[in-house]
Parts: structure tokens; C-alpha cells; sequence
């Protein structure tokens, strides 16, 4: 089982997902919203949120 983490910005009044995948066992970058530049380290309006989603079939 392998959990990916689906990160979202409320910045234009609803969840918008943002084209970044990561498996959580792996360090990589963080997502940028393109409309408002919002990371999870530097969100002043905290608008960025995720969403953990399990695949079973691994």
C-alpha cells in the first residue's frame, strides 16, 4: 500500500488541486499554486490543504 498526499489551494473560494504528486516515504519539493505562488511552508492566508489517498493495489 503506498499513500499519496493531494495537496489543494482555496485561493479562488473553492479547493483546487494542484499538479503535484509525492509518495509521503519520499522527500521531494513542495507545491506552488500558479494563481497566488501559496507553498505549504510559506502560506500567509492559509489556503493550501491536502488530502492523504491510499492505493491498495501495490
Amino acid at each position: 500500500m503506498t499513500v499519496y498526499r493531494k495537496w489543494f489551494c482555496n485561493c479562488t473560494g473553492s479547493p483546487r488541486e494542484l499538479d503535484y504528486n509525492e509518495v509521503l516515504s519520499e522527500d521531494g519539493g513542495e507545491p506552488v499554486c500558479p494563481r497566488c505562488g501559496a507553498t505549504p511552508s510559506s502560506d500567509p492566508k492559509r489556503t493550501i490543504t491536502f488530502r492523504d489517498q491510499e492505493d491498495w493495489e501495490d
